[in-house]
């Protein structure tokens, strides 16, 4: 009877331990990618739950909205303030509310007539003076032919083929024109020389003076300088302005410029920013809902999470 000799024994427990190597290493790669499955089904779950809370809640604080009857919308009416925070709760899920109501800078798509061509001449110079800070007034022409309906250029313009010629849906349609890039649009972080901070789509035909930032205020006429703009935003820590008598109240307000400013300022929003977080546990997911109020309703027309 042979004896296996030293090597082949040494060789069998080489390979036993090889395989007993390969297959704890397939174990282990096992069980992490099945932790890998079960984080991402539940992460995928929590999103989903999220999604249909944010969707209950949304109906919920378009209620809110469409029934604040007040002529003005403000951050000392409770609805939009800071100090007293909004939630909702469904059982061991919490969904805490913060709404801001936009038209708070100039509206983009407003600054024509209805015939779509002719700037409202009480944007004339808020549109030059913003440009002007911009150091872009060529931009500002050019600008007016890509926005405007017609195909016809204006003096110093231009018209291309692919000039939209109409509104905008999103901020970032500006960047098709050539003379905007992204910093001029978004500008730095805290900039607030970025058009951007100027404009929005999210605007009816006034201004909310009640939210308007330092920036807006200082262009919406020649007559309003900074101690102006200061005296505006030191009477709203302490007041709402609820119509242009209370805003002839603001010390040192130009007021051979209301009736130019009743075209342009106005009390009320249309549009709404609603955060929302979600928190289950230690897991949480955030959402930014833009709002639009028309007459009685209220329409979700923006998403982001």
């Amino acid at each position: 009877m042979s004896v296996p000799c030293r090597s082949s024994r040494g060789f069998i427990l080489i390979t036993v331990l090889f395989m007993s190597t390969l297959i704890l290493s397939a174990a282990a790669s096992l069980a992490w990618f099945a932790r890998l499955q079960m984080r991402r089904v539940s992460g995928e779950e929590f999103a989903m739950v999220s999604r249909s809370l944010v969707e209950v809640s949304c109906l919920t604080v378009a209620g809110w909205i469409a029934g604040d009857g007040n002529e003005f919308d403000s951050a000392f009416e409770l609805l939009y303030s800071d100090k007293i925070p909004l939630m909702l709760s469904f059982n061991e899920w919490d969904v805490f509310i913060k709404i801001t109501p936009l038209d708070r800078l100039l509206p983009i798509n407003g600054i024509f007539l209805p015939d779509g061509v002719t700037i409202k001449s009480e944007y004339e110079y808020p549109w030059q003076e913003i440009w002007a800070r911009l150091g872009e007034v060529q931009t500002a022409v050019t600008l007016l032919d890509f926005l405007d309906r017609n195909t016809e250029a204006r003096p110093g313009g231009r018209e291309d083929d692919y000039f939209l010629n109409r509104g905008i849906c999103h901020m970032s349609e500006l960047l098709y024109l050539p003379e905007i890039t992204p910093r001029m649009l978004y500008g730095e972080v805290a900039s607030a020389d970025a058009i951007d901070t100027f404009f929005s789509v999210y605007c009816e035909d006034k201004i909310n003076i009640n939210f308007a930032p330092a920036n807006v205020l200082s262009v919406l006429d020649a007559q309003i300088n900074q101690g102006v703009v200061s005296s505006i935003l030191m009477f709203r820590q302490d007041a709402s302005i609820t119509s242009m008598k209370d805003l002839i109240k603001v010390p040192g307000f130009p007021l051979s410029a209301t009736a130019k400013l009743e075209n342009i300022i106005g009390y009320r929003s249309s549009y709404f920013s609603v955060d929302m977080k979600v928190e289950h546990g230690d897991e949480e997911r955030n959402f930014n809902i833009v709002l639009k109020r028309s007459g009685n309703t209220c329409q979700i027309i923006n998403w982001r999470e």
